[in-house]
């Protein structure tokens, strides 16, 4: 098969780590995949594979006014399509809105079959993002079943609508003296309980919760150490509001970070106070290093965590969280407890790289056997 995965960018984040993951898988199997998106600080992970460089932030909400937005679209539309003319793509798989409406212009004739996976989105655009879909798209996707439900109950047509989970990579034992060092480090040489959140600084991450809870929690654990690792729009703000909100002290931003399995394993606790979710890679990633979850209940959040392995609150429920907090803070029994139930759920099949990425590969042979006119019903 030769597949155009398609995505606005190449940062740091769980949409760009699970095409990178599936790429790997598929490029293992034989097929050809061609990247294709904006840069980013992973365009290093992309050395040696079949890159096309494409500027969908030109269409992304970081685009400016609708009016540029729009003749951004028509313009990266017609270089798409002359990627795809020169390129013999046997299937497109779009990655969001942005770069399902650049397909579907691009694609326009060709004949080229169109899947495009919803990875969440805020609450107030899922009316947007089904009719999108709608007009993109042959097959919708999520990773989350919650999620996938929203569109077809916006219109999405189920019979074109599939749930395929996430495969999330194995990541080697960190090195216990790094580990240590890592949390003395985060630690400041001292003693205390480490809450990490491996977030994008964004407003969907909801960091200003988080602060709004380290802020009611310090004031009964004052050992508590709140550490956000990841970058974004809010990199210059974070710190200033932590600041504002006397906890200052008990939060670490050390930026992007990529010895991941270093800071899941230095941490007591996982921590996501997102305002909106589809499936997030970094809780099973936090279940994997055997971490209790504390998050927040939005999109498919709820298919990951439960009161088994940590504690789920309704968005913004700033007591809620912090009595969560406090509680597995404090009760070392229950987070060794919770952390080996997380660790147990990590490891069932649907979390399994090659198990979910030879789903997706025999997906995409289904679509590709199907053809473009046997499945453009959803349009």
């Amino acid at each position: 098969m030769r597949i155009l995965q398609i995505n606005t960018n190449f940062r740091s984040g769980g949409i760009q780590r699970h095409i990178l993951d599936l790429t790997d898988y598929l490029r293992g199997q034989g097929h050809r995949v061609t990247l294709c998106g904006a840069g980013g600080d992973w365009l290093e992970d992309v050395a040696g594979m079949d890159y096309q460089p494409l500027d969908l932030t030109r269409v992304s909400q970081e685009g400016g006014s609708t009016v540029r937005r729009m003749i951004g679209l028509a313009a990266v539309a017609r270089q798409l399509r002359a990627i795809l003319k020169r390129s013999d793509i046997d299937l497109i798989h779009s990655h969001e809105t942005a770069p399902a409406l650049v397909t579907r212009l691009a694609a326009m004739g060709l004949g080229i079959p169109h899947v495009m996976t919803h990875h969440g989105a805020e609450p107030t655009r899922v009316d947007e993002v089904a009719r999108i879909a709608r007009f993109s798209a042959d097959w919708v996707l999520s990773p989350s079943k919650t999620t996938l439900a929203a569109l077809v109950d916006r219109g999405v047509k189920p019979e074109r609508a599939r749930q395929l989970g996430l495969g999330i990579a194995h990541q080697p034992a960190p090195d216990p003296a790094r580990v240590a060092a890592l949390r003395a480090e985060i630690l400041q040489g001292g003693e205390g309980t480490i809450c990490l959140s491996l977030s994008r600084l964004d407003r969907q991450k909801g960091i200003d919760h988080m602060i709004a809870v380290a802020k009611a929690a310090v004031a009964t654990r004052p050992d508590l150490i709140f550490c956000v690792a990841g970058q974004g729009p809010l990199t210059g703000e974070v710190q200033a509001w932590a600041e504002e909100a006397g906890v200052a002290r008990h939060f670490r931003f050390p930026g992007p970070v990529r010895n991941v399995p270093d800071y899941l394993a230095a941490a007591d606790i996982y921590l996501l106070t997102s305002r909106w979710e589809a499936l997030p890679i970094s809780i099973v990633e936090a279940m994997r290093a055997g971490l209790p979850v504390i998050a927040t209940d939005c999109g498919g959040v709820k298919e990951l965590v439960d009161e088994g392995i940590g504690r789920l609150l309704p968005v913004g429920d700033i007591d809620g969280l912090t009595g969560a907090v406090l509680g597995i803070a404090g009760d070392e029994a229950l987070r060794a407890r919770l952390g080996a139930a997380a660790r147990a759920r990590s490891l069932e099949d649907r979390f399994e790289p090659d198990k979910v990425h030879a789903t997706y590969a025999a997906f995409y042979q289904d679509c590709i056997a199907a053809g473009r006119h046997s499945i453009s019903g959803l349009h």
